[in-house]
């Protein structure tokens, strides 16, 4: 099912949850539905007879609950061989600490053993960027699109290294 079609018109702000997420949040959506004053019963019924409805309830609830982990995120990683971007999401905008390997040097930036070595000549080998912008959207739209492009979440000690 698409969910841009749904009858009432409701796009997701992320993305629906896959039927195996909303089964491990079962506890959280039963708990979202009470307060919508809806119980099992009336569940399995809007399920059946209004299945739009119960659709775009899903929705909702996908989005409360990307909103909840998307608000915890401070830091994400993007990484190849010659790049590194590291973003620290604040409240009012993105912090991009990057790295590019200058043409002349074979360092592999994916390699898992590179910042445990790092020291001055490391340093010789790349060019440090840093730059930062105000979110354009909502800042857990810009983060989760950071996400679905490849970021991963990083607890930002690389970010610390490379600023501090």
């Amino acid at each position: 099912m698409n969910n841009n079609n749904l009858q009432g018109g409701l796009t997701p702000k992320y993305k629906r949850l896959s039927s195996d997420e909303l089964q491990a949040l079962e506890k959280e959506f039963i708990n979202f539905l009470a307060s919508a004053q809806i119980t099992g019963q009336d569940w399995e019924k809007m399920k059946q007879i209004e299945p739009a409805k119960a659709e775009e309830l899903i929705l909702v609830f996908s989005d409360v609950v990307y909103d909840k982990v998307l608000k915890k995120i401070q830091f994400l990683e993007y990484r190849e061989s010659k790049t590194l971007n590291i973003f620290n999401c604040l409240e009012d905008k993105i912090v991009l600490v990057g790295l590019r390997v200058k043409e002349h040097s074979s360092m592999d930036l994916t390699s898992s053993e590179l910042f445990a070595q790092w020291n001055e000549n490391t340093m010789s080998s790349v060019n440090i960027i840093k730059t930062e912008k105000n979110y354009e959207k909502e800042r857990g739209e810009e983060v989760f699109e950071l996400l679905q492009n490849g970021c991963l979440i990083t607890d930002g000690k690389i970010f610390n290294l490379l600023i501090g």
